[in-house]
């Protein structure tokens, strides 16, 4: 026993549950993506064994922590941290057994006290003589794996057993044929209303249906005055008038006589009396039945089999998942049986009224800005009736419930509030959050803990290297076309306008212009010619700019069938000689493919479709949104050929302005062309200055996109990072190689460059006013940023930080740059204007950085065991060893980061939405990457696993969870953070090369660690 006991909570086993733990959801979001989220809440997070492995690690931990004495004074730090874990696992579990969640439904006017739960429920109530007794169960359905449902009922002196057989998701009827069914007819029917009025319907033996006036009927029953069909031998019609037969290929009509039967067949068509129909399929026996279909909204069907004593009935029951269900009644033997499956209803001690729901939009769009409800809390009880207002990021709170805004009525007289009644679960889990902050934060500064004992242990190493770079040259222009644009200076002049883009966010026509060239030809400038001059160009001259190869054209396939030679077409390329557009069938047909069946060519259709629709609108002036409407209280902006509803004079204005403006920047008359942007600007002034950005940001915003800072900034990153790399190893194989004034000349242009990409940073957060990190391109800059201020934090370490993190700064930032990053500045959702974003984002993306330099560490010290010889063993050990103290360092940091960062996220889920954790791809991944750099930093406890060969080859592997929680969510499995929302796309080729290359850097490494391994283990204090 005792042995056991050690086994179980040995190191060892820490490890191996931490390995399953990961694993095992990291393969729960596939099953979700696959087959469902009630499929992994089945399989893994639901799961008994999934709850003893979680109570196995919580027991691990605390026996652990009284084994390494974590209670002595001078570990009080990590005890905090370590202890945190334990206190989070029993807030959650009281959130899993007490808590619930549900939603409000109220319309304006009306007040409720009754919420609908999120979890489904079968409700069973039997009643007989008078009397009833009812059972409510809570369950679980999926396709891979169901909850049983096996309940006896008892009343009045009776038993009523009932059992689930089966279920039927996204249910729908279909008719197949049977041997044992009867006969079908499939018809279609137009009436006197002609192709409006057409019905689609089947007729089963002895049924009938009216079409207009005449009657329908199919049977052996007679009809007088029906239009009747019988099945003896084939199928057969009478009809009390006379008709005839038509072949839907054409033709003459074949006239039927009245009053006497006609074979009639499937796919012809016949008129009688002005009803025409045609008979789509005719089944001799078949039957209807259930089964699964495309339809998410279709309800679930259950299958039961009810018994009461010797009467038995199979009954089935329909629902859906969030709707209460409505229940199906039926009577077996001498009691009444009700069974209903869906939510059920919680009714609160207290009831909220909606008096009004608001809902704002951004200026001129549909995109929502924020909804909120104006509510009165009515608690009788209490004596209590006071208005609150909820909204995305502020909640309602009474008596342990918690009001969400979670959505609105497609009318917006109506709200729905998600609500969530978990008191004691939160209140536990939010201290064993700030346990972990406080633990945390403390390790980093406690003389005794680990992060400061291998600072005192790594020496600072003094490196000096020769640098060598060539900057980029001048951009030139290469004419390839006589291109007829408008002067810069009044194509600048013109880019300080303010317009008005999709999203109803007011910008720079600077900012615009950026947007249309880098969208149509893939480059920020075109034949050398600055992004606003190609716009007024485009403008002023929209005959001449068709006929400009400007469009990009990807495919080579494509541009062949088109007649394009090269990689870019004009806009008259894709339009015949009749004025019909080239793409429009390939469009349709790319369009009406799911994403997981378009190939490349699809995908490229789509690509230069919307690039010839940008274009279109430039040429056609439906972008040039300059003109205030004052009438909108929406705040959309008129552009030069819309309806507009003002003054005569500035109607005329409105619709003149342009082409004069065109007209005199042609004719060489830049005088009145200035005159017509000032008047642009003026009647701007005049009539939106409310929502116009202030002269200030609109400054900021056009010099952010001149300089395009990041764009600049990665070659340099690159190019000196690369070459610091170099004489920095150099110099580990040749200490006497000098390169002190290199280092020094590469620290100070790094920090030039790191001072303008915060620049950079703070410029966009201005711009946007929020946080620059909402979306892909965003955090990516960010990263890089985060990776720069790792390299200057570890530099006096080593000099090797800091060349690393700068060939890691700029492939981020070339990758941001990367043709499916959208670097525009964007409005945010609603759910998005939240501080714990800000706060949780900033963190989570820092910890990538401190990550990714772990990472980068760790590919140094594996080609520094390839370099390794018995001649210079002892000084490559020795830095092996270093570099591999800070790499533990700056992975200390990371995870700290990354696991503060992800709790934060949680606290922003529960503040916004109500609950921490749900499981969404994202947030599951984040914790995979949590627990795998935890297994990384506790590997020295582990026997096998102590080297720092070891270490390293976990440093550089283990980054993958990263990778996959921030690109591979976003691609390959669906949730609430996903962009392709499960439609899986092609692995880039990059990905193989890249993996291909870590594999042999792995193994070319480990047969030179074993010629010379003499290096000690890691240390485990």
């Amino acid at each position: 026993m005792k042995k056991l006991f050690n086994f179980l909570f040995s190191m060892q086993m820490m490890g191996v549950l931490l390995v399953l733990f990961a694993f095992s959801i990291g393969a729960a979001t596939f099953i979700e993506n696959d087959f469902g989220t009630p499929a992994a809440r089945a399989l893994v997070y639901d799961a008994r064994w999934f709850e003893i492995m979680l109570l196995l690690l919580a027991i691990n931990l605390v026996v652990n922590i009284f084994r390494y004495k974590l209670y002595k004074k001078e570990k009080w730090s990590i005890l905090i941290f370590h202890a945190s874990f334990v206190v989070i696992l029993i807030g959650s579990t009281f959130t899993r057994y007490l808590g619930y969640e549900g939603n409000m439904h109220i319309r304006e006017g009306e007040a409720t006290n009754q919420i609908t739960t999120v979890d489904s429920y079968i409700k069973v109530k039997a009643e007989k003589n008078g009397k009833q007794n009812k059972v409510s169960e809570k369950i679980s359905l999926s396709t891979v794996k169901a909850d049983k449902f096996d309940e006896s009922v008892s009343v009045d002196g009776s038993t009523i057993d009932i059992r689930l057989k089966t279920f039927i998701p996204n249910a729908q009827t279909t008719l197949v044929q049977d041997r044992h069914g009867a006969p079908v007819i499939e018809m279609v029917a137009v009436g006197s209303g002609g192709m409006s009025a057409m019905q689609n319907f089947t007729m089963e033996y002895n049924s009938h249906k009216m079409i207009d006036n005449n009657l329908l009927a199919f049977g052996s029953k007679q009809h007088p005055d029906a239009i009747l069909f019988d099945y003896t031998d084939s199928l057969r019609m009478i009809s009390p008038m006379p008709m005839q037969e038509l072949s839907m290929m054409g033709g003459d009509a074949i006239p039927m006589q009245a009053k006497q039967w006609h074979v009639v067949t499937p796919r012809k068509l016949y008129d009688v009396g002005g009803t025409k129909f045609v008979i789509k399929n005719f089944y001799p026996t078949a039957k209807f039945k259930y089964v699964q279909g495309e339809d998410k909204n279709a309800p679930t069907l259950l299958v039961f089999d009810v018994e009461n004593g010797d009467h038995k009935k199979e009954v089935i029951v329909k629902g859906q998942k969030d709707y209460v269900g409505k229940p199906e009644i039926t009577v077996i033997g001498d009691a009444n049986i009700s069974i209903a499956y869906g939510s059920k209803i919680i009714e609160l001690p207290f009831s909220l009224k909606l008096n009004d729901f608001q809902l704002e939009r951004y200026p001129g769009s549909n995109s929502p800005s924020s909804f909120a409800s104006e509510v009165t809390l009515i608690d009788k009880e209490k004596g209590i009736e006071k208005d609150y207002r909820i909204y995305m990021n502020n909640i309602l709170n009474h008596e342990g419930y918690r009001f969400f805004q979670a959505s609105y009525d497609t009318d917006e007289l109506g709200t729905v509030l998600s609500v969530n009644h978990d008191r004691i679960g939160m209140t536990i889990t939010y201290f064993g959050y700030f346990l972990l902050m406080l633990g945390m934060a403390w390790s980093l500064i406690n003389p005794f803990s680990r992060f400061k004992i291998l600072g005192r242990k790594s020496r600072k190493v003094k490196t000096t290297a020769i640098l060598a770079f060539i900057l980029a040259g001048s951009t030139f222009a290469a004419n390839a076309q006589d291109l007829k644009v408008v002067p810069i200076e009044q194509a600048k002049r013109f880019g300080k306008i303010i317009i008005q883009d999709k999203g109803g966010r007011f910008e720079p026509v600077n900012t615009l212009a950026s947007e249309v060239v880098r969208k149509v030809s893939k480059k920020a400038k075109f034949k050398g010619y600055p992004a606003e001059q190609i716009f007024l160009s485009m403008v002023c001259n929209p005959q001449e700019w068709q006929s400009v190869n400007m469009i990009k054209v990807g495919n080579p396939d494509l541009a062949k069938e088109l007649g394009i030679s090269g990689k870019y077409g004009s806009f008259k390329d894709f339009v015949n000689e009749m004025g019909q557009y080239k793409l429009s069938k390939k469009v349709q047909d790319a369009y009406s493919k799911k994403p997981v069946h378009r190939t490349k060519y699809d995908k490229e259709i789509m690509a230069v479709d919307e690039r010839i629709n940008i274009t279109y609108m430039v040429f056609t002036g439906e972008f040039l949104k300059i003109f205030p409407n004052p009438k909108d209280k929406m705040g959309a902006w008129y552009n030069p050929t819309s309806e507009v509803n003002v003054a005569k004079d500035d109607s005329l204005f409105i619709k003149k302005s342009v082409v004069m403006l065109s007209q005199a920047l042609n004719a060489g008359d830049l005088e009145t062309a200035d005159t017509y942007i000032d008047g642009i600007k003026k009647y701007q002034k005049k009539f939106g200055s409310e929502v116009m950005p202030s002269e200030a940001k609109q400054k900021v915003e056009i010099l952010y996109n001149n300089l395009n800072i990041f764009k600049r900034l990665f070659p340099y990153y690159l190019l000196i990072g690369f070459f610091l790399l170099i004489f920095l190893v150099t110099h580990i194989l040749r200490p006497k190689f000098p390169i002190k004034w290199v280092v020094g000349a590469a620290m100070i242009i790094l920090g030039i460059g790191f001072l303008l990409h915060t620049g950079g940073l703070a410029a966009r957060w201005y711009i946007a006013g929020r946080a620059p990190w909402s979306n892909g391109f965003e955090t990516m800059t960010f990263i890089a940023w985060g990776c720069l201020l790792a390299g200057f934090i570890f530099a006096k370490k080593s000099k090797l930080a800091l060349a690393a993190t700068a060939v890691l700064g700029g492939m981020f930032l070339f990758v941001a740059h990367l043709s499916w990053m959208n670097p525009e500045v964007t409005n945010l959702v609603p759910v998005l204007k939240s501080y714990w974003l800000t706060i949780h984002v900033a963190i989570i993306t820092s910890s990538y950085a401190f990550l990714a330099l772990g990472a980068i560490l760790g590919m140094i010290n594996l080609t520094l065991y390839i370099l390794q010889d018995n001649k210079n063993k002892s000084v490559i050990a020795e830095n092996i060893i270093d570099l591999s103290r800070i790499s533990e360092m700056t992975m200390t940091i990371g995870l700290y980061f990354l696991t503060i960062g992800t709790f934060l996220g949680g606290i922003w889920a529960n503040e916004s939405w109500g609950r921490y954790w749900g499981w969404d791809p994202k947030e599951t991944w984040a914790l995979v990457s949590i627990l795998v750099y935890s297994f990384v930093l506790h590997m020295r406890f582990i026997p096998g696993l102590k080297s720092v060969y070891a270490f390293n080859i976990a440093s550089v592997w283990s980054y993958s969870s990263i990778l996959m929680t921030y690109f591979g969510v976003n691609y390959y499995l669906a949730g609430l953070h996903s962009y392709a929302k499960g439609d899986p796309v092609p692995i880039p080729n990059w990905v193989y090369y890249t993996v291909g290359t870590l594999i042999a850097l792995s193994m070319l490494a480990y047969l030179n660690y074993n010629k010379h391994k003499d290096e000690p283990e890691m240390e485990e204090a």
